[in-house]
């Protein structure tokens, strides 16, 4: 691990800032996976770490999250996991279903569109919400997006409620409703104008738009919702403005836990909450919710050896997209690159997930509740096979039902 920490040391500034940022994006620390010693840098800073207020009468909330499906995979069954788990939701009181918005790559690749996989889950789920997680906005139209999602709230009698997100990776732009260089580069702001017009569409109102002969139109858009109001959150990685503008138009937050862990996420929750109120929202109407790699079980040990293949894989292939920002940096071997993951996954199945005992997973929830969580967003198709998914449900909704409010409402 030695070598690992000098190659770090080596790098640019410029090579070392950007690494650090993507890293810290998935909740590990480049300073940690550095360091050659148990116990120092982050995990002794998490082990120390006290939230500023117990609030052990707070309710956490538990969803079911789906992200990484294989998009390769020639099982005529593909979406039987989605599934069989959405039902199991809906039976045993979980709160949502969220479903994302991926494309081009064979890792997620079963989730092109979220509204479609929505509309399947409300012919077979009566109570759930379905949520997506998250639809990248500004590669759709308002128009189009109001009139698909308002056909699932029809079909599940409203149950629908959305995460959006800016997007990222340039090629899948070519969906967007704009063909411009700067269309992309301007994105973020792109999506909040079209929040703002999804909203009103959302509502009845009529909203002008352009044609291909430059004339105005003001569209309705048909059919009619059964909610009123659409439920928004927003998606980030924990930029600090993007908490400060999903406060502003009232949203919720869809988010991980971060490089710097739970004092960051604390504070960025502490803003997050005031920015609200200044904004004339109740804080306790809009939650939080944190994605975790979820998998339960009765032995802490026999939990590590089943997740521990496809999560380490899970997280090569977020780390070799980002091999790249070294691309110019011989010194980096595979070597090297697999001691980095080993650590990472070290690190995420003590600190940053919910694999391993109830008991242990208790303690990480009971952590986040006290620093302003309310709901955990369970990622649970990251490889693991289907019948210890599946007992892991099991266990997942006897945790649910330790954290309810009011117990009488869980099944």
């Amino acid at each position: 691990m030695s070598g690992i920490h000098e190659r770090l040391a080596a790098l640019s500034p410029e090579q070392r800032a950007l690494l650090e940022r993507r890293l810290k994006q998935q909740g590990i620390a480049a300073a940690d996976l550095a360091s050659a010693k148990p116990g120092r840098g982050q995990a002794a800073a998490e082990a120390a770490f006290v939230p500023k207020r117990r609030r052990s009468g707070a309710a956490m909330d538990f969803s079911l999250f789906f992200f990484s499906g294989d998009g390769s995979t020639m099982d005529r069954h593909k979406y039987g996991l989605l599934m069989e788990c959405a039902a199991f939701a809906d039976r045993h009181g979980l709160k949502a279903v969220w479903t994302p918005e991926r494309h081009f790559e064979e890792f997620g690749g079963l989730y092109p569109n979220p509204s479609v996989l929505s509309a399947a889950l409300a012919a077979v789920t009566e109570r759930v919400e379905l949520r997506a997680g998250s639809v990248v906005l500004p590669l759709h139209h308002p128009v189009r997006f109001v009139e698909e999602w308002s056909v699932v709230d029809n079909l599940s009698d409203g149950r629908v409620s959305v995460a959006f997100a800016t997007g990222w990776h340039p090629a899948d732009f070519i969906l967007a409703p704009v063909q411009d260089p700067d269309y992309y580069i301007r994105r973020k702001e792109e999506l909040f104008k079209s929040i703002e017009q999804v909203r009103a569409l959302w509502s009845g109102e009529a909203v002008p738009f352009t044609d291909a002969r430059g004339e105005v139109h003001r569209i309705k858009t048909l059919p009619r919702p059964i909610q009123s109001k659409l439920n928004l959150w927003i998606a980030t990685n924990g930029n600090e403005e993007t908490y400060r503008q999903a406060a502003e138009i009232g949203a919720g937050i869809l988010t991980g836990i971060l490089g710097n862990g739970f004092a960051e996420l604390e504070g960025k929750i502490e803003r997050y909450r005031e920015a609200l109120l200044r904004h004339g929202y109740d804080p306790q109407t809009k939650k939080v919710a944190v994605m975790l790699h979820t998998c339960l079980g009765q032995d802490d040990e026999a939990v590590r050896a089943k997740v521990e293949r496809p999560l380490k894989e899970y997280l090569k292939t977020f780390l070799s997209q980002q091999r790249q920002i070294l691309a110019d940096y011989d010194g980096m071997t595979d070597a090297d690159f697999e001691a980095i993951v080993s650590r990472a996954f070290d690190k995420y199945y003590r600190e940053s997930s919910l694999l391993g005992t109830p008991d242990k997973c208790a303690m990480l929830v009971e952590t986040l509740r006290d620093i302003g969580v309310g709901e955990i967003a369970c990622l649970i198709d990251f490889g693991v096979d289907r019948e210890t998914v599946m007992e892991s449900l099991v266990l997942l909704s006897e945790l649910q039902r330790k954290f309810a409010f009011d117990k009488e409402l869980i099944p």
